[in-house]
This record gives structure tokens, C-alpha cells and sequence, in this order.
């Protein structure tokens, strides 16, 4: 039980005498790390959170921005890191499912998901089952509820061996004036719909805060889907939506019933009785406790309009959709559970909903030491770029994406693999559209918490960008470990303020967003810590929205300035063995300029490609334009950087807030101005054509890599990893 001696007395202090079992349990939920956020409220409250655009933020089970005037886009990012460690097909899944409703709950149509995998090293059985079981879980339960999964982020380092981190966001749209309020009365009732309680998921929330270990009830706590079922609940509860039967929806998630019932009746300030006998079970032997917080699947709390329950309950009898009148929201203040006449919790709400806060403390462990000195034979540069394009992390990640039907719905402008975010038609008769970016960089904030969390902002910032998006609002993910190890603890307090400072450096709000700890692995040893980063905006024609693959016989501009950066790269790791030195400043002035001209150039048709700069620098970026649209380059090292000491450092520095793009010779001259306008470093730093990609320096040619081979070392080498049995 994750609740502490310190929390036990102060629940029998509050409540005068003993807790009774049930009660227990549903403190044992409400106020676990997952449910409550006890340890980190606190620091995520330095997050922006304003903008006119907002519509709703942090809160509730999803975040919402006006898209257009009469357009709300939903959205909501969540981890299911615990479960797919045990069982990652049905981790995986669930996680989709979970997060699939947190978005219906505000009255969205989910239209999209993205993915943040964070797997091992593929040298191992172990993890390569586990990628195999978790990318599988997604794309079943997608597939089969009907929205498609369109963008992510795949990460592969021995640090995530047994306890990989998955990340999932939803997209969705509502009209503005039809988002679900959030607010109960006194009188309004309470429907449970979907899935049979059943003793799947059984106290999840618990288990997910506190280090994974080898029990065998652990395999207890993770949920087993029904994608079918969500399909229906998805369908009914859209007709729902559309003839306003309903106040308020939530998914029951992290501690069932008990948390759904205690944060509901919280949020409004009114008390809540519920029939525990009421509830449809999937087995009738079950007591009240595991009634209450079971965590089975597919289930939520519906409020609806007074007057309408008949109507409600007519719809879904007729999805197949089942449903249970389970209590009512009172005037008491007090949650009340009874069970065959007997009273099992009588609780006041604020104590079932609100965990006392826990202050951690924070230590900072020893840094890491400074990048050593790197260097690389002019000649060798070909080959570096050919083992960058081919290292897991940078590799294509067809294998993955390819899973997924991105197609269904017919909204996809931009598919995987086509551009640096999805693009996604709003499908209302205009050519408006969604832009969506995911980003997270493990390295940086192992090496950084602060600028690696920062750099994930600033990357999926620029991803939206780079398509012709502009950035409306972001939500994270912060993974981190044993928020009661000091030394642990210091990295998310560090992502946090890193996330803060980014933000309002660009001038972006955080609508929503999750927290993930103990990620530890057996031994005690934290995981790489990463904050995953969404980032949504929107599109006024998705059609100019532009994608990667280069079309030829133009010229490539580098916008944004190259430095000596070469800390924490790709290209570190790989020469060294090993991460060494401080990731890359964020600037997020330079960051946001370059983002609006990019922006700005799409928008007017003046570029035939477009990618921003990342993983393996400039020189990587150019080969994954050339390879996506079958179409060779060239690029001046010396051009792109001229106060480099090295090609190594011009070719592979991860400097951020830098885009490579693809002009037409004759609309150089307006690009070139339109930048120094904005006072933006741009310059024409190669060509694009041919069969090759050739690195240059200063006109001289230096490697001549075939584009045929650069494709076999990108495209087939994270599937030669996974066929390994």
C-alpha cells in the first residue's frame, strides 16, 4: 500500500476514528502519486497556462485551445509506462483506449493519436518483445476503434531494457460553445457506461506509483481492453454530444470509481452518494473495495442534462452500449459509498479528493563532464553520416508507423514519415486543417534536465512550424524516477522549470499535460528521465502544408545559424560510445523568429520542402530530405557554418531553432529578403538533384555518398534489429 504511516494517522486524525476497508482502498487511489500529483503540484503550477486562445487548461481530463472562431481543438497527453512493462500488448492498448476517453470527456470527437515510445536497445530478446507487444497494442486497439494514429516519436537506449516509457496523445474537435462544462448540481444523477466492473486493473493507480518489481500481482493491475466496446461507447456518446443530453463526462481511469466520483463531486463543491450494489459486474462474487477502485476498461461517468436520463439511456441501449444509475451528486459535501444498505465510506470529499502535499527534496547529482575533443578525417564524414542514418534513434521508423491505419477517417494531409508533423483536414467543407508535433529527447535531459525538457518544447515547436503550422499550445509528459530519491527528484524539478522558462520564451501556454515516476529500473537505477513534448496548432490551408521529400533542381537554405555544438549529439555518441558533454543552448528567441518566417514562406508557396534540424544535424537532415523524395543534394559544410573549426562540427552540431529548405531558383531572391526582413540567418548553402548527397566545404567536394545506399542504411536498418528473433 503506497499510503505512508505519516498519511495513515493524518486520515484517522481527520476522520476521528478508523478507516473501514473501502475507505482504505479508495484513499489508497485517490491519494496515490498518480491520482494526486502530491509531490509535484507544487512545481507544475510554474507552467503558463494563459493565453485568450485557451479554452480550457490544466484541470481536467483533457485541455482545450480555440482552432478557429468556430472550431475547439482537444487534446490530452498520458503514460502508460508500468503497465507495458509487464504486459506490453494490453499496456500499450489501454493506454490508447484511456486516453481516447479523457478527450470524449470534454464532448470532442477524437480525430487522431500520436505515440512517444521509449524502448531498449533491441540487442536483447527482452526488448525486442516488448517493442513488438507495445507497437502492436497501439495499433490493434487504433485500428479498431477508428482513429488513426499519425505522428510520434521512437526512441531506442539500453536504459529502457525492462521499463520502457509510452506515451500517447488524442486529438479532437468540438464546437467551442459544446464543450462539456465540468460542473455537477445537486440532484443530478449518476450513469456508469461501457465495460462490466471486473477485477482487471485493480488498483493500477498504486502500482504505478512506486518502483516496478517483480510480483506476480503486478500483472493484476494491468487493464485488459476492448477496442469494440470504445467504438460504441465513441459513437454513442457522440450522438449524445450532438443532441446535448449530457453536463458532464469522465473516464474512469486511475482509481476507477473512487477517483472519478471524489475529483468530480470536488471540482463542483457538492457531495455524491453511489450504490456500489447498482454497478454491472463482469463478476458478482466481487466486494465493495475492489468495486469501488477497479480500474477495468471502457467505462464512464455520465451527468446528464435533468430531465433527460430516459433519453440518454435510450441511446445507449441502442449502441449495445450498457449502463448502471449508480447514485446522485448531493448537498452535503461528503462522498458517500453504499453497498446492500450498509454505508462503507462516508468521507468528506475534500479529504477523499485531495492528498496532503509531499515536499521532496531535490539534490543535484554530479554533472557530466565536458564534451572531449572530437575529431574526424574529412574522408570519414561520409561514413558518420552513413552509421548516424542507420543508429536506431535516428533510423526510419516505417516499421512502427506502418503498424498504424494513419488513413482512416480520411483527415490525413500529412502522413508519418512525410513531414515533421501531421497535418490533418478538418473535414467542414474549407481547407482548414490541425497541425500536431510530438518531441523528446532522452539524452539531452539525462545530460540536462533543464535544457534537455527545454529543447523538447523548442523541437516540436519547430516541427509544427516547419509544415506551415503556427504553434497554438503545448502539453507534456514528464517521465521521471523515485520522486523520493533527492537526486532523482532534481530532474523533474529541473524538466519542469526548463518547460516554464521555454514556454514563455515562445510565448505558448501548457493546456495539459502528465506525470510519470518511479521509473526505475530493478537495481534502483532511474531510466533515462525525459519530458515528452505535444505541441497542436493550426493550418488556414492544409493543402500548401509542406512535407520533407525534396523535389530537385532548386536550391537548399539553411535558416538559422549553426554553432559549435556538437555536445550531446548523435555524433558524440556514436564516436565516443557513450553520451558525453552539455546538450546545445536554447534560444528561444532565435527559435521563435525562425519559426514565423518558415511559416510565412509556406504559406506564400515559396518552398518545395521543408525540415527543421535535429538528430544528427544538418548533415543528417539533408540525407532524410534526399531519401524521402528520391532526390540527391549537396551541402557547404563551410557555408552553413563559417565560425566552425571543423566540418565534423558544421556537419553534426544539433544547434536548435534551424530548418533546411527547398527553394526554386527563382524564389531565392524573396526568400533571402523575406529573412533579413525578419532578421533571421538564412543562406543558400547547396543544391538539390541527382542520384547523390554530397557533403562539401567551401565548393570543394569532400564525400559522395550514394542516394541508393543512404536509403538501404536509413530504411532497412531498425527492421534488421527487430528480425533478429
Amino acid at each position: 500500500m503506497p499510503l505512508t504511516r505519516e498519511e495513515l494517522e493524518e486520515i484517522r486524525r481527520r476522520l476521528g476514528r478508523e478507516p473501514t476497508r473501502e475507505e482504505l482502498a479508495l484513499f489508497e487511489a485517490t491519494w496515490s502519486e498518480h491520482c494526486s500529483y502530491k509531490s509535484t503540484k507544487r512545481l507544475l503550477r510554474r507552467l503558463p497556462t494563459e493565453a485568450p486562445w485557451v479554452l480550457v487548461g490544466p484541470g481536467r481530463d483533457a485541455g482545450a485551445v480555440k482552432l478557429f472562431d468556430d472550431v475547439a481543438l482537444v487534446a490530452r497527453i498520458e503514460s502508460h509506462n508500468h503497465p507495458s512493462a509487464v504486459d506490453p500488448y494490453n499496456g500499450a492498448a489501454t493506454g490508447v483506449g484511456g486516453i481516447v476517453r479523457d478527450v470524449l470527456s470534454l464532448g470532442a470527437r477524437p480525430i487522431a493519436l500520436l505515440d512517444a515510445l521509449y524502448l531498449g536497445s533491441l540487442r536483447t530478446p527482452v526488448s525486442r518483445w516488448l517493442a513488438r507487444g507495445i507497437v502492436r497494442g497501439i495499433s490493434d486497439y487504433g485500428n479498431r476503434i477508428g482513429v488513426p494514429t499519425v505522428a510520434g516519436r521512437t526512441w531506442f537506449h539500453p536504459s529502457y531494457e525492462r521499463q520502457p516509457l509510452v506515451n500517447v496523445a488524442c486529438l479532437g474537435v468540438a464546437r467551442p460553445d459544446a464543450i462539456l462544462p465540468g460542473r455537477v448540481e445537486p440532484g443530478d444523477v449518476m450513469v456508469l457506461a461501457g465495460n462490466s466492473t471486473g477485477r482487471d486493473g485493480m488498483l493500477g493507480s498504486s502500482f504505478a506509483s512506486r518502483p516496478l518489481g517483480e510480483r506476480e500481482e503486478d500483472i493484476a493491475a494491468v487493464q485488459v481492453g476492448n477496442p469494440f466496446l470504445e467504438k460504441l461507447l465513441i459513437d454513442a456518446l457522440s450522438e449524445a454530444f450532438e443532441r446535448r443530453l449530457l453536463r458532464h463526462v469522465k473516464d474512469l481511469g486511475g482509481g476507477g470509481l473512487a477517483t472519478a466520483v471524489a475529483e468530480t463531486a470536488a471540482s463542483s463543491r457538492v457531495g455524491a452518494v453511489v450504490h456500489l450494489d447498482r454497478v454491472h459486474l463482469r463478476e458478482p462474487d466481487m466486494d465493495p473495495a475492489e468495486i469501488l477502485v477497479s480500474e477495468s476498461q471502457e467505462r464512464m461517468l455520465l451527468v446528464p442534462e435533468k430531465g433527460r436520463l430516459g433519453e440518454l439511456l435510450r441511446i445507449l441501449d441502442r449502441y449495445g452500449v450498457e449502463a448502471s444509475v449508480i447514485g446522485y451528486f448531493d448537498d452535503t459535501g461528503r462522498l458517500r459509498a453504499v453497498y446492500r444498505g450498509r454505508t462503507v465510506v462516508d468521507l468528506p470529499v475534500e479529504l477523499a479528493a485531495e492528498a496532503p502535499p509531499v515536499e521532496r527534496r531535490s539534490e543535484q547529482p554530479q554533472p557530466p563532464g565536458p564534451l572531449p575533443g572530437l575529431s574526424v578525417a574529412e574522408e570519414e564524414l561520409g561514413r558518420l553520416l552513413e552509421r548516424i542514418l542507420s543508429s536506431p534513434r535516428a533510423a526510419s521508423k516505417a516499421w512502427v508507423y506502418e503498424q498504424y491505419d494513419w488513413g482512416v477517417q480520411g483527415r490525413t494531409r500529412l502522413p508519418p514519415g512525410h513531414g515533421d508533423a501531421a497535418v490533418l483536414w478538418l473535414q467542414d467543407g474549407t481547407a482548414r486543417g490541425v497541425v500536431a508535433a510530438l518531441a523528446g529527447n532522452p539524452r539531452y535531459t539525462r545530460q540536462d534536465p533543464f535544457r534537455g525538457a527545454a529543447l523538447s518544447l523548442a523541437e516540436a515547436y519547430r516541427s509544427v512550424a516547419a509544415v506551415g503550422g503556427e504553434p497554438l499550445a503545448a502539453l507534456d509528459n514528464i517521465n521521471a524516477g523515485n520522486p523520493e530519491k533527492p537526486r532523482q527528484f532534481w530532474y523533474f524539478e529541473r524538466m519542469v522549470d526548463g518547460l516554464a522558462w521555454m514556454a514563455r520564451g515562445l510565448g505558448i501556454p501548457f493546456i495539459g499535460g502528465n506525470v510519470s515516476l518511479y521509473n526505475e529500473d530493478e537495481r534502483g537505477h532511474m531510466v533515462d528521465p525525459v519530458a515528452t513534448v505535444l505541441v497542436v496548432g493550426r493550418i488556414a490551408d492544409a493543402g500548401r502544408a509542406t512535407g520533407l521529400a525534396l523535389q530537385g533542381d532548386a536550391v537548399l537554405v539553411a535558416v538559422g545559424e549553426t554553432r559549435p555544438e556538437l555536445g550531446a549529439s548523435e555524433a558524440a555518441e556514436i564516436l565516443l560510445g557513450e553520451p558525453a558533454g552539455a546538450p546545445p543552448e536554447p534560444r528561444p528567441g532565435e527559435e521563435k523568429a525562425a519559426a514565423q518566417l518558415v511559416r510565412r514562406l509556406v504559406e506564400r508557396g515559396l518552398v518545395t520542402a521543408s525540415h527543421s534540424v535535429g538528430l544528427g544535424g544538418a548533415a543528417a537532415a539533408a540525407a532524410k530530405m534526399a531519401v524521402a523524395g528520391g532526390a540527391g543534394a549537396s551541402i557547404d559544410l563551410g557555408a552553413l557554418c563559417p565560425r566552425c573549426s571543423s566540418l565534423l562540427e558544421a556537419g553534426f552540431s544539433e544547434t536548435p531553432g534551424r530548418y533546411l529548405l527547398e527553394v526554386p531558383r527563382e524564389s531565392l531572391g524573396e526568400v533571402l529578403e523575406e529573412a533579413r526582413r525578419l532578421g533571421v540567418w538564412a543562406r543558400p548553402v547547396g543544391e538539390t538533384g541527382g542520384d547523390y548527397v554530397e557533403l562539401l566545404s567551401s565548393g570543394r567536394l569532400v564525400s559522395r555518398l550514394p542516394l541508393e545506399g543512404l536509403r538501404e542504411a536509413y530504411e532497412i536498418a531498425l527492421e534488421r534489429s527487430l528480425a533478429r528473433g
